[in-house]
């Protein structure tokens, strides 16, 4: 009799644990996501999330061997209008700074980027003690709202987004469609495409799950562009590709606030001679979930 007992109370530990974990996954893991992709990722239900993020690129210039250096300040508005379905607003501002090889003349802008809205919907939702899977395809629509920053040109983006989640593990990946239209100086960036594949690793606490918590991050970024052009003529050596590898970590302070960082690192580059080859890149950035 005694044994029984202690089974059923042994089954009744491991189903409350269970419940536990499911709890505490959702209320924590909407904030996870990767850190590098461009629209933040961040799947959730009902709730406003608000994501700072602040981003710095050095790239070397594609002639006369000087540096350009930008860096973007987005923040992101994310709403979950009902549990499958969320908006996003995200508006950049920019900083670029040029300067010439052996640190002679510089010349700096600051403005505005070109804002865009994003809308995502969850055609596949399934919860499981320990996790869950996400399927949703993505609309956006790059405005040209911006100053000397944005481009002048309306992009229409697509994408679709996965991720499947068994704590402590967490994989999340995208790909990403952008046609642009005609902006300034009647020019038009080529289709670009990219993809994001991030894996994220809980190690704090490590007996199981709790909050604070820590995750480690490591995604791989990819994007290729075909070339621009000027009235309806391709400008040469303007496309190319990129690959990056970013590692990263994510704090959750708290089941509303997480906290975040990421260094890209290029590892492979196919890159037309007009275009400026990546070399530093740091990412420092917030998630607030109200």
């Amino acid at each position: 009799m005694s044994n029984s007992l202690e089974r059923v109370a042994t089954r009744g530990d491991r189903l409350a644990a269970l419940l536990l974990l499911a709890m505490v996954l959702s209320a924590a893991a909407g904030s996870k996501a990767q850190i590098v992709a461009p629209s933040g990722r961040t799947l959730f239900n009902e709730g406003l999330l608000v994501r700072s993020v602040l981003r710095l690129d050095t790239f070397e210039e594609p002639s006369g061997g000087g540096q350009l250096t930008t860096l973007r300040s987005v923040n992101a508005l994310v709403w979950g209008v009902r549990p499958h379905t969320s908006l996003s607003l995200v508006v950049p501002v920019v900083r670029t700074e040029r300067t010439a090889a052996g640190g002679g003349s510089e010349t700096s802008t600051t403005g505005a980027g070109d804002a865009s809205v994003f809308a995502r919907y969850d055609v596949i939702r399934r919860n499981v003690p320990g996790g869950y899977t996400r399927l949703a395809p993505e609309l956006g629509l790059k405005l040209p709202t911006g100053g000397v920053a944005g481009t002048g040109s309306t992009d229409l983006v697509a994408g679709l987004v996965f991720s499947h989640v068994r704590d402590p593990d967490w994989w999340i990946a995208d790909v990403q469609v952008t046609s642009s239209g005609s902006g300034n100086d009647e020019l038009r960036a080529g289709q670009r495409r990219r993809f994001d594949l991030a894996y994220l690793r809980r190690v704090r606490p490590r007996g199981g799950l709790g909050i604070p918590m820590v995750l480690l991050v490591l995604e791989l970024n990819g994007e290729s562009a075909d070339e621009t052009r000027r009235s309806g003529i391709a400008v040469p050596t303007t496309g190319g590709e990129v690959l990056f590898l970013s590692p990263g970590v994510e704090y959750i302070v708290s089941r509303r606030l997480v906290l975040e960082a990421s260094l890209p690192i290029p590892i492979a580059q196919d890159l037309g001679a007009a275009r400026p080859k990546p070399k530093v890149s740091a990412i420092l950035g917030m998630r607030w979930l109200f």
